[in-house]
């Protein structure tokens, strides 16, 4: 369980939990007759957010602070500043100065309130969702270090109650309750509302055999740079009946499930093909409930279909060979 933590918040000033933007196809030619290049178009001036995750990542908490006032002084408190208020939450959490972690928490707390008591919607803005769900992550983590996981799961229940999405919001919430308590509980069943080839198992069907969990997203990068060490891992472990399923959802509007589906497909038999035939499970629900707003993330299932152990990030070989040896032993 330590581990996992530590692994979520190593990882967290560096994992994205939505997909990039996808880009407009080009137009076509409508002269064959050359015409001079469009002038570029200047690049909007950088936000704070990525001086401040440098500063951070090298637990330079007070030159994160400088830059984010800067940006007010500039700027005003746009919502850029609220993003990077968020991120110093994090940031003053990450090198133990829970006195700021708490005070910043507090500050972007009563900023989302005032934005949504004025109109604001989560579900559109995303400046605001990703503000949020850092302080309430950051003071989930800070009731954990006063009283432990359960009273932090709780709070994490009480917060996720009260937000009906976006989806990206609730999984990260429950990606947090997960850290604290999904080891040694039961694996939650698997919501099968789609699926790439051919149906995937259930996991009552998969009781009596080790069962790996691969969540991931067709745009993500980091899954993508994880494909050959998994592939290598399952093929040593053939012969154990290690059953390894992945599960992902759809990201776009559902009116554009079709091709989305196609091109799901199209990057996992492309990219994936070494991890053979192996199930592809698409389910909003069960993305959401095993926390999937961080890709890759993997959850280690028991014979008995009690999960050991659930790490939200890439694993090395090493890793991946250790949480193996808890759930085949």
């Amino acid at each position: 369980m330590a581990a996992a933590s530590l692994a979520a918040a190593s990882v967290a000033l560096a994992q994205s939990p939505t997909p990039p933007p996808t880009s407009a196809p080009p137009s076509p030619a409508v002269s064959s007759s050359p015409s001079p290049p469009p002038a570029p178009t200047p690049a909007p001036p950088p936000g704070p957010v990525t001086g401040i995750r440098n500063k951070l990542s090298a637990g330079d908490l007070l030159s994160a602070e400088s830059i984010l006032e800067v940006h007010r002084a500039e700027k005003g408190e746009d919502a850029a500043y609220l993003s990077g208020l968020s991120w110093l939450a994090r940031g003053a959490l990450l090198v133990g100065d829970l006195e700021k972690a708490k005070r910043y928490t507090t500050d972007v707390r009563a900023r989302c309130a005032g934005q949504i008591a004025h109109g604001a919607d989560v579900k559109e803005d995303r400046a605001l969702e990703t503000a949020l769900g850092a302080a309430i992550e950051v003071e989930a983590q800070l009731i954990d270090r006063r009283s432990g996981p359960r009273k932090a799961a709780e709070y994490l229940r009480g917060e996720l109650a009260g937000i009906s999405g976006p989806v990206a919001l609730r999984s990260r919430l429950n990606k947090r309750i997960n850290i604290l308590t999904l080891a040694g509980s039961a694996a939650p069943e698997l919501a099968i509302e789609d699926f790439i080839g051919d149906p995937p198992p259930t996991l009552a069907s998969l009781k009596g055999k080790p069962v790996v969990l691969f969540l991931w997203a067709e745009w993500c990068g980091d899954c993508k740079a994880q494909h050959g060490t998994l592939a290598r891992v399952r093929e040593r472990h053939a012969a154990e009946g290690i059953q390894f399923v992945a599960l992902t959802r759809y990201y776009d509007e559902e009116a554009d499930r079709a091709a989305e589906k196609a091109r799901v497909e199209t990057v996992w038999k492309e990219v994936y093909a070494d991890l053979g035939s192996m199930p592809v499970v698409l389910s909003t629900a069960s993305m959401e409930r095993y926390g999937g707003s961080s890709t890759p993330a993997f959850v280690f299932v028991d014979r008995a279909g009690v999960v050991r152990e659930y790490t939200p990030t890439r694993l090395t070989d090493a890793e991946l060979e250790r949480a193996l040896a808890r759930i085949t032993r």
